[in-house]
């Protein structure tokens, strides 16, 4: 983690933040070059509306050098009323990725530490996510624990 930065992205680092949910999806399972440019350009307009809108803050984490080593975001979303919870906005980790030259480097510990630490500041006492295959031996390295979700293909 020696010599990295982190900082708050912007809408000026939209085609960086595409670029690497891009890339995400791209490790986590291929797609073909048409179901990239429709989530591309949907998650870019998605993201640009949501950071305006002050409830999706993302992150970039820098090498010496400047080169953009990977990044991550927390989305406000707002989650439904349960019994002692009324509805309110709940913080998810989404978006973390690494670039290969970066991998196994601590840039994804980074990002989650940034984020947790922005939560916190913020007023906010938990935090979702839904990991990857690969992000399933990161996030329990950090004190991260499994929740029990089902999920079925409606095709």
């Amino acid at each position: 983690m020696k010599g990295f930065t982190v900082r708050a992205a912007t809408a000026k680092d939209i085609d960086t933040l595409v670029h690497q949910r891009h890339m995400m999806f791209q490790d986590m399972r291929p797609r073909t070059a048409e179901e990239h440019r429709v989530q591309d350009r949907s998650y870019r307009s998605w993201a640009l509306r949501k950071m305006r809108k002050g409830i999706l803050k993302c992150f970039l984490v820098t090498d010496p050098k400047g080169r953009v080593a990977g990044g991550g975001a927390v989305w406000l979303r707002e989650v439904q009323p349960s019994p002692g919870r009324p509805a309110r906005l709940s913080p998810y980790l989404m978006s973390v990725y690494t670039e290969p030259d970066f991998r196994r480097k601590g840039v994804a510990t980074i990002v989650v530490k940034k984020a947790e630490k922005w939560a916190r500041s913020n007023g906010y006492s938990e935090m979702n996510l839904h990991a990857s295959r690969q992000g399933r031996r990161v996030y329990p390295t950090l004190g991260w624990k499994r929740t029990w979700e089902m999920s079925t293909e409606l095709d």
